[in-house]
């Protein structure tokens, strides 16, 4: 499924971030296997809250595990079902 909320986080993930989509999947580790920091993180808020206006705490990306744990989050904070 794809969808705003979808595309928008692969947008920040690779214009934000500068993140190859290629390997890049829901299950995708955001520390371990995209090599996320605390600058990338912080990045990251910004973009999501100026794309999405969606605000998080860059405690609650870090939290986030995965991708998909990101996306889910966002879709609770935007009220928009998984």
């Amino acid at each position: 499924m794809s969808d705003h909320i979808t595309e928008a986080l692969r947008g920040i993930l690779e214009e934000d971030l500068d993140l190859a989509l290629g390997d890049v999947s829901r299950d995708s580790k955001l520390i371990d296997d995209l090599g996320l920091d605390s600058v990338a993180f912080a990045i990251g808020v910004v973009a999501i809250e100026e794309r999405l206006g969606v605000k998080l705490s860059e405690r609650e990306l870090f939290e986030s595990k995965t991708v998909g744990d990101l996306e889910d989050l966002i879709r609770s904070k935007a009220g928009t079902p998984a």
